[in-house]
């Protein structure tokens, strides 16, 4: 194949149809992984979102390691997790990683795991006001007199 021959792709009338769905919603609008969760767009659109924020978190804790001059011999021994597993763990091949396996693994490396939330900021423009009409004048009321 050259490069200017391209591979055609025989697609069904309602995956066109999910595929202009999917980039008329995202023309003008770029969210990152957690607004599209956090906006309902990944279920209603079926998009299969993966997103790993524990992979910055592990790149840390290893070099953690490294930096203390334990081998994973040694923290499989303080955590209780085997070596393979934890390998598995440090190069990225596990896709999922529990919580109790990052807080273990992190506590064998003499580090705490921290938790928090944060608000996710919602990227979408916001609506135009040149589609609203124009606001209706309020009636004048009427004092009351005692």
């Amino acid at each position: 194949m050259t490069d200017k021959q391209r591979k055609t792709i025989a697609w069904t009338p309602e995956q066109r149809a999910q595929h202009k769905a999917i980039r008329d919603a995202f023309r003008e609008w770029h969210p990152g992984p957690e607004e599209l969760i956090a906006s309902g767009a990944a279920a209603r659109l079926g998009l299969n979102v993966v997103h790993s924020p524990a992979q910055e978190l592990l790149r840390r804790l290893k070099a953690s390691r490294e930096a203390a001059g334990l081998t994973l011999a040694d923290v499989s021994a303080r955590c209780g997790i085997d070596q393979p597993a934890l390998s598995r763990l440090e190069n990225g091949h596990t896709q999922n990683p529990t919580l109790d396996t990052l807080w273990r693994y992190a506590a064998a490396v003499g580090k705490r795991l921290v938790l928090s939330a944060e608000d996710i900021r919602d990227t979408r423009a916001a609506p135009s006001n040149a589609r609203r009409p124009p606001p209706k004048k309020a009636a004048a009321r009427k004092k009351r007199t005692a």
